[in-house]
């Protein structure tokens, strides 16, 4: 793994997880999309995620300080809890949140 290059203050990370959590993410993401969906599992699995695609090739596994640097925007979403996610139809468009159903995989 490469050197990362942040490193939030206690102040800084809006998070309860640690900033070396393991999150979900895409491609687009990672050049430069917006984030559109944000899921907080059941398990406490976090997804940054586009909204455009679910090919499995397009999924990568990033820190969450990466993820959270590359869009801060997500901040917005640090109290989202366990088994909810949040969706909006643009980068400038408000956050809409549900809870999601408990799905058999994961119980």
């Amino acid at each position: 793994m490469e050197k990362h290059s942040h490193d939030f203050s206690d102040d800084e990370w809006p998070f309860d997880d640690p900033q070396n959590l393991a999150v979900l993410t895409t491609v687009p993401v990672l050049e430069g999309a917006p984030v559109l969906l944000v899921t907080h599992d059941h398990d406490g699995d976090w997804q940054v995620l586009c909204g455009t695609t679910n090919e499995p090739e397009d999924g990568r596994i990033v820190c969450f300080g990466c993820a959270y640097q590359r869009n801060r925007s997500i901040a917005e979403l640090a109290d989202l809890p366990r088994g909810w996610r949040a969706w909006r139809e643009d980068a400038n468009a408000p956050w809409t949140r549900e809870q999601k159903e408990l799905e058999e995989d994961e119980s």
